[in-house]
């Protein structure tokens, strides 16, 4: 099959998926106790002007009819308008996403550079100093809450040493730049791909390990090959297409660890968006910052799956 057609054939098949999801968060949201017409106006409105507002927001509709609506003026590009700021959810949505993006592909960068280069060192030195050390480390990496480490770092790296910036994207004074960014990316970045690193680099090891234990790499060992060319061109290479499924899946899982970063660094993005519209109770925000993140992470399984269909030597 080609590209192309492997392509529009995952297209088809992640259409179902997210109508799934917009089914998901509509119902979801649903269910999470209060009522929203309450909230906006106050606990000293009167039944009148709640049953205005539930009627205004077509909220005395049958739960069908409602998500039939939405869903509706969702396909048109509509998530409706934000009922704490007063203006359209896309128009909020789309810069917080940007930003959103740009943590993750800091954090991608690190998971991709470190993840595969410690999962190389620890299969090529197997059951040696380095590979015990990678793995434990890894084991710590994987097990670290992630809004602990950010506390650590933060505390470590921008108060007490003072290295790093503590919160934003750019300094408060005279903003912008893309050297202040990469200066205040950095902590935030590190604490978003701690856990992904720990675990690219496990699961590529171990699949590392069952390559090099092949017979036609104890073979090339046999014809007097060196060891690092052994495992660089020809174990690597045969592990290439499992470290593009797990590294592809952790594009969908970052952008969602970013909430974690966000809050805690005070980074403008889709995470501390979602933060501050729970406690507001805004629906139609809630919706879109989930459903943001829920279209990322199923692009990131496009993206993963359409790489290891390439990678794959047995379909030529």
């Amino acid at each position: 099959m080609s590209i192309l057609r492997f392509v529009l054939a995952r297209f088809g098949a992640i259409i179902p998926v997210l109508i799934g999801v917009t089914l998901v968060v509509f119902l979801s949201l649903q269910l999470v106790p209060g009522d929203i017409a309450l909230t906006l106006l106050g606990r000293f409105a009167n039944a009148e002007q709640l049953e205005t507002l539930r009627r205004h927001l077509g909220l005395d509709q049958p739960l069908l009819v409602q998500y039939a609506d939405w869903f509706m003026r969702l396909v048109q590009g509509d998530l409706g308008d934000s009922l704490a700021q007063k203006i359209p959810v896309a128009l909020i949505l789309i810069p917080k996403v940007a930003n959103s993006l740009i943590l993750m592909a800091g954090s991608l960068i690190l998971v991709i550079a470190f993840g595969f280069g410690l999962s190389v060192l620890a299969a090529a030195n197997f059951r040696g100093p380095a590979d015990r050390v990678i793995v434990f480390v890894s084991l710590i990496l994987a097990s670290l809450p992630v809004f602990w480490l950010g506390l650590v770092l933060l505390y470590v790296f921008g108060v007490k040493w003072k290295l790093f910036p503590i919160s934003g994207m750019y300094d408060m004074i005279d903003p912008g730049g893309l050297g202040q960014l990469l200066h205040h990316i950095v902590i935030p970045a590190v604490t978003t791909a701690a856990s992904s690193i720990a675990i690219v680099t496990r699961v590529t090891r171990s699949r590392l390990i069952d390559v090099l234990h092949q017979p036609y790499i104890l073979a090339c060992t046999a014809r007097g090959l060196s060891r690092r060319r052994v495992v660089l061109r020809h174990g690597v290479r045969n592990s290439l297409a499992t470290f593009a499924n797990i590294g592809g899946l952790q594009i969908g899982y970052l952008f969602g660890g970013v909430i974690f970063s966000e809050i805690i660094f005070n980074w403008p993005g889709i995470g501390m968006q979602l933060y501050e519209s729970i406690l507001q109770r805004d629906a139609p925000m809630i919706q879109g910052c989930v459903l943001a993140v829920a279209v990322v992470f199923v692009l990131g399984n496009l993206i993963s799956d359409v790489i290891v269909h390439a990678l794959d030597t047995t379909r030529r």
